[in-house]
């Protein structure tokens, strides 16, 4: 008879009589989760980085190779971030909950280059949304001699009119935006043209 992967780490653990609550808290893990492993349950699990690193502390902590244990975990209950990321036989498919209008949505990479891109258009965001309250004031600081009040008011006419008009700040709208937001797609994907 095969055991299941979970069946076979309960056993190990009370062969080497190590409480599971011990487990719990030297790894950190909450206990719900570890006896839903042993139930060969992970549907509590996270996804990302978390899934890998839990499989691997509980392997660890009960005294096993954790490499072959963590493979075979993935195999059996692949990450549903990596399933959804990654093509099919070569294609550049995704589910088809995620395509809006028949049209496979942008998958975004994380480069350097595109870290500093954003950085970039948020600065010069940031600076619009600075700079033009404070000519604003300048101006009327010219006109009426007193900084600070108009400084105020152009600020809060500024931010206010924004939210109200645009739906953000004007530096956001003009710079912050990614150029697939610019396109009719945001970064998760989906058209914004809906």
């Amino acid at each position: 008879m095969h055991e299941t992967l979970g069946t076979r780490l309960r056993r190990e653990r009370e062969r080497r009589q190590i409480a599971l609550s011990s487990i719990a808290v030297n790894t950190k893990i909450n206990p719900t989760l570890l006896e839903g492993l042993e139930r060969d349950d992970v549907s509590r699990w996270p996804s990302g980085i978390f899934r890998r690193s839990y499989i691997r502390s509980y392997t660890e902590a009960i005294g096993l190779d954790p490499d072959p244990i963590v493979r075979e975990f993935m195999e059996l209950w692949p990450d549903p971030l990596e399933v959804w990321a990654e093509p099919v036989a070569g294609e550049d498919l995704l589910p088809p909950s995620a395509s809006v209008n028949g049209s496979a949505p942008v998958q975004p990479t994380f480069t350097e280059q595109s870290f500093a891109e954003v950085i970039r258009r948020r600065a010069a965001a940031a600076a619009c949304d600075v700079c033009l309250p404070c000519l604003i004031a300048s101006a009327l600081f010219l006109l009426s001699g007193h900084f600070w009040t108009p400084l105020g008011v152009s600020v809060l006419v500024y931010y206010c009119g924004g939210i109200v008009l645009l739906g953000n700040t004007p530096g956001v709208c003009l710079f912050g935006a990614a150029p697939e937001t610019r396109e009719g797609r945001n970064y998760s994907g989906v058209s914004s043209t809906l």
